[in-house]
């Protein structure tokens, strides 16, 4: 059931910062792709079966499965604790990230943005791989 009534209910208003710097430079988020590492992981086993049966439909669930995992990333807010999925994460503004922006006072550590340490998980685990691809090659 829908509580949100929009003839009824006022839209929140839009955090903006005196300065007009966006929200997420106040934020302090950490990148969390857990869920969709296990999610790329069984994608990955239904992709192998179904190119080991030969089953187009199964073949293409696979694909729209590997779209959908990027999704599934989440992020953690150092200042509140929020876990969340970080398409929302331009949306997060907790009382700490509103305080700042109030202030516009600076962080107390300089925050890495979302893309990067996407970025930064990207290439760790595709060197991970690579690696565990020459440490099992090298030993037959």
């Amino acid at each position: 059931m829908i509580t949100f009534d929009p003839d009824l209910d006022m839209l929140p208003p839009r955090l903006e910062s005196p300065g007009g710097a966006p929200v997420w430079e106040f934020q302090r988020l950490i990148v969390n792709p857990l869920l969709a590492i296990i999610a790329l992981l069984g994608v990955w086993s239904v992709f192998r079966y179904s190119l080991q049966i030969r089953n187009l439909p199964l073949f293409l669930l696979s694909l729209v499965l590997a779209i959908v995992c990027p999704f599934l990333i989440q992020y953690h807010c150092v200042d509140c604790g929020r876990l969340d999925f970080t398409i929302r994460a331009r949306r997060h503004a907790c009382l700490h990230v509103v305080r700042r922006m109030r202030l516009d006072e600076d962080p107390p550590f300089p925050a890495l943005s979302i893309r990067f340490q996407v970025t930064a998980w990207v290439v760790m685990i595709l060197v991970a791989g690579l690696m565990y691809e020459i440490m099992a090659t090298g030993f037959r």
